[in-house]
């Protein structure tokens, strides 16, 4: 039993013993109680846990190490403290045998407390009247209460339901549930009554109750004020997901072990944790006693309001604590003894230690793992099928990792900021598992190498088996690992090298390159149509029919010569705006081999979604004619937009850096991801389907805009979001498309769709209705474009950093900040430098955020043949999927 800082509280008039810091509710306690003035002693079984919290450096802080095994040794621990937290649960680190552990250790404490001469004790028990009914779990809590007060220690008990905040068990399950599943069977136990509380209200208790003498010896119920049905609080959190109402179907043969599966099956919490909480589930939870708003009282949060700040909190990346991080940590195996296998890699990396620190400890959770990760899904999907914890569990924050902390099936078990990460695996396995990064500097050199070892120590043959069986798949997960860790560390370096006084825009190329692409896409867009409508007038869907012969292979092979023929026609304007006029006008361009490189595999992978959409909407319209193709496109649309930053990154070199910089001021909870593109005119967007999930911007404007031009870059994007004009824009461009389809399908006849010819009859009259929309829409673009402007003057930015920032952003767009009314109100969604810094200007005109190019993009799911034709994108595969906006 050890002290870590013995000496820097033991002074403090007002030490409080706080056991369960490394928890979820203690690890948020703990900095309220240093708010409030208290010295904090925190007993912990891993004291290493709290090493990366932010208080855990402040001088009225002590940590001592105890299990609570030894009654002699914590009454050393707890001598000198007024009062105790006592805030401890064995069901992650007991399982099954939590009860008789929970016995155990409330015994060893209210002896030690007797011992060590405290004054009281506080714990958090749970809701729910001791009768029959009472769950295992709750009974187990109310046994703890009891044993606690044995010794004469007065106890002051605080007995909540179901605690909403952030990252806690109950929350997770319930966003879970209600994201995943929009119907749901459920067991009887969904439709009794509980009191949920704010995690919030109930920290704000448990600090009160030590400024608060009445509360001593006393049991007081806490709960929000909202009383209300499982089923209910379901639906409450689907509204405020912004989810449609769930359909629950509550059935009387779903015994509570057969939903816990479910539970462990569909959340991130594992069966272990969703049992005792199923169980506590099916009693009536509520608070009959009110006598704390007597004692100490408090306007608590709704269910509504405490959904709202957890969800928010979560999206913002604000999670303090994590129900995961709770429970024992293994050390580190005995490697010695026995056969061990070793996967060790090592790569050279152009960036500095911090960064490449940065770039590794982003692993796991909504990031993945840089490669290969339909094959950890699938290791996911094992894991999880045999009980195991699958990639489920996520990870508490998207950058910031601490010791102990759950990645995925990993948890951290070495951490040394700048220099090493360990992770040991916690997945079903016939052996033990370790994965080590360590950082080293390189002789000679500015940057750093990285070397990654993989450790496993089989179980018998069936171990030394599954290593052999998944060894030939290390080159694919551990190789590509590396390198993508590599990158994304290259990129971060490269964001931070320049400050806002040091910023300077790219430089200008000969000038005509704006109206010299605007040719070239005029040229592809018209040759299109043009020769869209020659088929259509010919007869060539027919044609392709007859081909095709009505058979599955020949529909396949009708469909991919219609693609290949559309191919042959688009392939050299992409040679024409990819690699000449680039070159020719000055403009930062690939070498010629690269070139060809990249271009054949932005070709190849449109070709691919071509395919795959038409292939999905000749099976569509053969199952139910109009109204299949029309569903089928709806699914390609939502799969489009769900997969869009994936999709980039097939068609060209991208990498998402989700890292946002330190100095931005923010207005909103969005979170924003940085990327490094291989072309210039990359702008990146809002993502989201129906709601923004994530900004999305280029690296290489921290160093082109500097810090104030990036800053209101972010700012336009979230007036955009704010103002409504990015729903607007996503409502019009999903709306535009649809009704395209619906209209290209009955042009078809439904004797027709199906077929493969009638697919390719669709994509021309599809393409023939994208051209009107080239047309049109850039109209609704350019007012939203004017409208945040406006509101960015109004709001006090600076009207000549909007001028640099838009003259700059020109620059690596068509760098002509100049251009004809005509020719602007037919083909440029964006306004020109010059009519959106000296006007004129319309004011109080609603416009549609990005609804002329991402109509463009969306133009794949009905097989529309001019995505890759537009002047800004042509022969740009980076800007196929992103096309750029302002």
């Amino acid at each position: 039993m050890t002290s870590d800082s013995t000496d820097r509280s033991s002074a403090h008039p007002d030490r409080i013993a706080l056991t369960g810091a490394s928890g979820y509710v203690g690890g948020r306690l703990a900095p309220l109680l240093l708010e409030r003035g208290y010295g904090l002693r925190c007993i912990a079984r891993t004291p290493r846990k709290l090493d990366e919290r932010p208080w855990r450096q402040q001088a009225a802080v002590e940590v001592v190490r105890d299990d609570l095994s030894d009654p002699i040794a914590l009454a050393e621990h707890l001598r000198g403290c007024s009062a105790t937290f006592y805030l401890v649960h064995s069901m992650i680190a007991a399982g099954a045998g939590y009860a008789d552990r929970d016995r155990k250790l409330a015994r060893n404490f209210a002896e030690a407390a007797a011992e060590a001469g405290v004054k009281r004790i506080i714990y958090l028990g749970g809701l729910g009247e001791l009768d029959d009914s009472l769950s295992e779990h709750l009974r187990s809590r109310r046994e703890t209460e009891s044993i606690l007060a044995s010794t004469g220690v007065p106890v002051t008990v605080l007995r909540a339901a179901m605690i909403i905040g952030s990252g806690s068990a109950s929350f997770e399950i319930l966003q879970y549930l209600v994201n995943r599943l929009p119907v749901m069977v459920t067991p009887r136990w969904v439709e009794t009554e509980s009191q949920p509380v704010a995690v919030q209200d109930v920290l704000y208790w448990l600090a009160e109750c030590l400024a608060t003498p009445e509360s001593e010896g006393q049991v007081l119920e806490v709960g929000g004020p909202d009383v209300l049905s499982y089923k209910d609080l379901m639906q409450v959190a689907a509204a405020e997901l912004g989810l449609r109402r769930r359909l629950i179907l509550p059935i009387p043969v779903l015994t509570p072990r057969l939903s816990s599966a479910w539970i462990s099956l569909v959340t991130p919490v594992p069966y272990e944790i969703a049992r005792p909480l199923a169980n506590g589930l099916s009693s009536r939870v509520v608070v009959t006693d009110h006598s704390v708003q007597e004692v100490m009282p408090r306007d608590a949060l709704s269910v509504r309001e405490a959904i709202q700040h957890a969800i928010s909190a979560t999206r913002a990346g604000r999670v303090e604590t994590r129900w995961s991080v709770a429970g024992p940590i293994q050390g580190d195996a005995d490697w010695a003894g026995g056969k061990v296998f070793v996967d060790e890699r090592s790569i050279d990396v152009e960036a500095d230690a911090d960064s490449v620190f940065a770039a590794v400890c982003r692993v796991g959770g909504g990031h993945g793992w840089y490669a290969g990760d339909l094959l950890w899904r699938i290791r996911g999907w094992m894991d999880q099928a045999v009980g195991g914890p699958g990639l489920r569990r996520g990870r508490r924050h998207p950058e910031s990792i601490e010791y102990g902390e759950t990645l995925d099936f990993w948890r951290v078990v070495g951490l040394e900021r700048g220099r090493s990460l360990a992770l040991r695996a916690e997945m079903k396995l016939p052996g033990e598992a370790m994965l080590d990064f360590n950082i080293r500097p390189r002789n000679g050199s500015d940057g750093v190498g990285l070397t990654m070892r993989a450790r496993y120590r089989p179980r018998g043959l069936v171990g030394i088996a599954y290593w052999y069986a998944v060894a030939p798949l290390h080159n694919i997960v551990f190789g590509g690992m590396l390198k993508g860790i590599r990158d994304t560390a290259e990129a971060i370096r490269r964001g931070g090298e320049q400050t806002n006084e040091t910023a300077e825009s790219s430089p200008t190329g000969q000038s005509g390159y704006g109206r010299a692409r605007l040719w070239l896409g005029i040229s592809a867009v018209g040759s299109i149509v043009v020769a869209s409508s020659i088929a259509l007038a010919c007869g060539v869907p027919d044609l392709v029919n007859r081909f095709a012969g009505g058979t599955l292979l020949g529909t396949f092979a009708g469909l991919l010569l219609f693609v290949l023929a559309y191919v042959a026609i688009q392939l050299p304007f992409d040679f024409l705006g990819g690699y000449v006029l680039p070159r020719r006008h000055g403009r930062a361009h690939l070498k010629f081999p690269v070139f060809l490189r990249d271009l054949a595999r932005g070709v190849l992978m449109h070709a691919v979604t071509l395919i795959t959409c038409a292939v999905f909407l000749t099976l569509a319209g053969a199952a139910a004619g109009m109204a299949g193709t029309v569903a089928g496109a709806t699914l390609a649309i939502g799969l489009l937009l769900v997969a869009r930053t994936r999709l980039a990154s097939l068609y060209a070199p991208l990498t998402i850096t989700p890292s946002e910089p330190k100095d931005l001021e923010r207005e909103d909870s969005i979170r924003v991801l940085l990327a490094q593109a291989s072309d210039e005119g990359f702008t990146g967007s809002v993502l989201g389907v129906l709601r923004p999930a994530a900004h999305l911007l280029p690296l290489d404007w921290r160093r082109v805009l500097g810090r104030d031009g990036f800053q209101l870059a972010l700012k336009r994007r979230t007036v955009a979001i704010g103002s409504g004009a990015w729903g607007r824009g996503r409502f019009v461009a999903i709306g535009f498309t649809l009704v395209g389809v619906a209209i290209s399908a009955w042009l078809v006849g439904s004797e027709r769709l199906g077929t493969t010819g009638g697919t390719v009859a669709l994509s021309f009259w599809f393409t023939l209705w994208s051209f009107l929309g080239l047309l049109v829409l850039p109209t609704l673009s350019r007012r939203a474009v004017a409208e945040i402007d406006q509101r960015l003057l109004d709001d006090g930015y600076s009207p000549e950093l909007v001028a640099q920032t838009t003259r700059k952003l020109d620059t690596l767009q068509d760098d002509e900040p100049e251009r004809p009314g005509f020719v602007e109100t037919i083909f440029h969604p964006v306004p020109s430098v010059q009519n959106r810094t000296r006007g004129p200007r319309r004011k109080g005109v609603a416009g549609a955020w990005d609804v002329a190019r991402t109509t463009v993009f969306l133009s794949a799911s009905g097989i529309g043949l001019l995505g890759r034709a537009v002047h800004c994108n042509c022969g740009r595969p980076a800007l196929w999927v992103f096309l750029p906006t302002d």
